[in-house]
């Protein structure tokens, strides 16, 4: 049997859930939509996609179900607006598809084959953390062109790469490592004004839009609260504070686990991370939130305190006088941030060599014909790219060396949510 080892395209940075793809609307056919180049010109034709499995990896198959329903929502974008779609669009979409479906199906043996299991509670995490702040997540779906379902094989992709990396010893960080990252870095944490780390749990004052909106940090500068009546303001209030108590007597009986309370009672981005706030200096918190929390011991978690943003309990998890901060106190987010640069390092060579390992056979390559011939820029677009190029690099196109706390530089930052690299052009 021929081995093919396509070019995989990384997709697994979206959010995620679970469900099925809702029916085309539109009086179009898709299977009728001729695809046209991106200038609107007629494109050279695509294969027809196969009826049977799309692929197969190491002999089992991937049903043509499983493509379909992710190219038939990104066809029906075009659709919706009645509009054909480009051939341009058509292949990248079909080449993508197929290659992300592949790859899921290795990791997917893969996994099996090493014993290894996904973690199921980063991935409801990851699910909380997604739907956080989207007021419409249907509609979030539909302009992914993404089911649940689909979304949800993306992070489960994600996490077996972590798993089957993890067992190999890739993702150990040494203590040599951290010294060294340390005194990189400890020179942009001097500071002439004390500094503490906090964690918070926020209960907002007044309604949220929807369940899931998020609501600002202490450190943020616009005011979340709703407006309302004097009798709704007092009323919302009384109920604020009243869960902040329940919340408080949760957090201080014997053996609570603050985080797992906070990810699951709190709101906002901090949230999702057990409340952590990181390390910050007064000036930037609220100043009824910043007094009571460095007139705190570590350890020590406070009763209720209201701001502009609501009822906060604090409980402080770390305090240092001016000057440089030690080792100790940065020393967990060093950690984290060279895991995942090995994270996302091991992620390309793990990739390499399953695709070499695994025999594959990809029935949607045939339908996309030669790669389309990209057209040389103008002369002024050139001159334009080659100004631009020099700007950038100039401007820090490479990037910073220093770990972020508390809004300082970060370096390869990964977003929860990337742009959809099959979005139409």
């Amino acid at each position: 049997m021929r081995r093919l080892y396509p070019y995989i395209v990384s997709s697994f940075l979206f959010p995620i859930a679970c469900g099925n793809p809702p029916k085309p609307e539109k009086a179009q056919d898709l299977e009728k939509i001729q695809p046209k180049d991106s200038a609107g010109d007629a494109g050279a034709a695509l294969g027809a996609i196969p009826d049977g499995p799309i692929a197969t990896v190491n002999g089992v198959e991937i049903p043509n179900a499983k493509f379909r329903e992710i190219y038939d929502l990104k066809v029906k974008k075009y659709a919706d607006r009645g509009r054909e779609i480009p051939a341009s669009a058509d292949r990248r979409y079909r080449k993508s598809i197929v290659e992300r479906l592949i790859y899921h199906e290795v990791l997917k043996q893969e996994a099996e084959s090493l014993g290894v299991k996904y973690d199921e509670a980063a991935l409801k995490e990851r699910e909380e953390q997604q739907k956080r702040g989207i007021r419409d997540w249907d509609k979030h779906l539909e302009r992914r062109g993404e089911t649940e379902a689909s979304l949800r094989e993306m992070y489960i992709a994600e996490l077996r790469e972590k798993a089957i990396l993890d067992k190999s010893g890739k993702l150990k960080v040494t203590p040599e490592e951290i010294e060294e990252d340390y005194q990189k870095i400890k020179g942009n944490w001097k500071s002439d004004q004390p500094r503490v780390r906090a964690s918070h749990i926020l209960i907002p004052v007044g309604p949220a839009k929807t369940a899931m909106d998020p609501h600002v940090e202490p450190g943020a500068t616009e005011k979340p609260t709703p407006e309302g009546t004097p009798e709704e303001q007092a009323k919302w209030d009384a109920e604020a504070k009243a869960k902040a108590e329940e919340i408080y007597k949760l957090v201080t009986a014997p053996d609570a686990d603050f985080a797992a309370i906070a990810k699951d009672k709190s709101t906002g981005p901090s949230a999702a991370k057990g409340g952590d706030i990181s390390i910050f200096t007064a000036d930037r918190m609220a100043e009824e939130f910043s007094k009571v929390a460095f007139e705190m011991n570590v350890g020590d978690v406070s009763k209720p305190v209201k701001t502009k943003f609501g009822y906060h309990i604090i409980k402080l998890t770390g305090k240092w006088p001016a000057g440089e901060l030690p080792k100790e106190a940065l020393e967990d987010q060093i950690v984290s941030r060279l895991e995942q640069r090995k994270l996302h390092q091991g992620r390309r060579e793990l990739k390499d060599e399953l695709l070499a390992k695994y025999t594959i056979v990809d029935n949607v390559a045939p339908t996309l014909g030669p790669e389309p011939e990209k057209k040389a820029p103008s002369g002024k677009r050139e001159i334009m790219d080659r100004k631009g190029a020099g700007a950038g690099a100039r401007r820090g196109g490479a990037p910073a060396a220093a770990l972020k706390i508390d809004g300082a530089p970060e370096q390869d930052e990964k977003k929860d949510e990337p742009e959809d690299p099959d979005a139409p052009e």
